[in-house]
């Protein structure tokens, strides 16, 4: 059973976001050069080929951007949703959210939590606004792995 920390679980939520907007920034400044390059030459269409060709991986990279927009900005908010449901479970059991790891990055009704003194069971109420903390005793057989922040 893998658990995730505290910490692993913020830094998680923007790294590709990051990652994304810097590729558009480039080939639009690629794309720009270009485009210039051909204006100022209108007789060389090397320049004119090689701005419709980053043109269109551009216009690709946008497609592919707005396509996963609402899947990012749903796991976030899922992300969001997990990481305060960690802090006030650390709160509960009077400890710092870093101390705290649970084994979904998202909220669901198996969610399990790893704490110092023991592992609980979360169990939300029929809306999910509340919980109940529940300690369990895990089979010695089960292996447990805790992700990290890097």
């Amino acid at each position: 059973m893998t658990f995730y920390t505290y910490d692993y679980l913020k830094s998680s939520q923007s790294n590709w976001q990051y990652a994304r907007v810097i590729a558009l920034s480039v080939l639009a400044v690629i794309f720009i050069l270009f485009l210039i390059h051909y204006l100022r030459n209108r007789l060389d269409n090397k320049y004119k080929d090689l701005s419709i060709i980053v043109a269109t991986l551009l216009l690709l990279v946008l497609a592919v951007q707005y396509n996963d927009f609402s899947a990012i900005q749903s796991s976030s908010k899922q992300t969001g949703q997990i990481t305060q449901t960690v802090r006030q479970v650390a709160k509960r059991l009077e400890l710092p959210p870093e101390k705290v790891s649970v084994n979904s990055t998202t909220q669901n009704a198996n969610l399990m939590v790893k704490a110092p003194n023991g592992f609980y069971r979360v169990d939300y109420n029929a809306d999910g606004t509340a919980f109940v903390l529940e300690k369990v005793e895990l089979d010695s057989s089960s292996r447990i792995k805790v992700e990290e922040a890097r």
